[in-house]
């Protein structure tokens, strides 16, 4: 799976961040991954001047957020999702009706309201073997810890 890596001075908070493009780098993901927060194992020479990244499979940027020592050659690279460039295009495209009032109203029923359901299909190249194999699959959201 290709990881490019970037750097970048802009922000957190700025949705069109300008990226300079450092490297590109292949990954393998040897288990189960979380693709809103991925931690991967890199050569130290490869995330040298990164501090962000983009994976194209997830179709998501991240923040690179924590890199720790795995060995004297490796490390290991904590990525969390920029929200903000991820969905940038249906950020910068969406409608928004503002209304001023003199009590705030958090719910208005009279404003557009869409639902948008994403589903992605994630295919490994790890091999089963032919013997018996346990293979768990889970359907569900995001809890955000509540």
């Amino acid at each position: 799976m290709q990881v490019e890596l970037y750097t970048t001075t802009d922000s957190p908070n700025v949705i069109n961040k300008t990226l300079t493009k450092v490297r590109e780098v292949n990954v393998t993901f040897r288990q189960m991954v979380d693709e809103t927060s991925p931690v991967m194992i890199l050569h130290n020479q490869n995330i040298d001047g990164c501090n962000y990244a983009y994976i194209p499979t997830f179709k998501r940027y991240y923040f690179i957020s924590d890199i720790s020592n795995y060995n004297n050659v490796l490390s290991r690279v904590a990525l969390t999702s920029d929200l903000l460039m991820t969905y940038q295009d249906t950020l910068l495209n969406s409608e928004v009706k503002i209304t001023a009032t003199e009590k705030p109203s958090y719910l208005s029923t009279n404003l557009p309201t869409t639902t948008q359901n994403t589903v992605r299909k994630t295919f490994s190249t790890v091999t089963l073997p032919t013997e018996n194999s346990i293979v768990l699959t889970t359907v569900g959201g995001i809890n955000n810890g509540k």
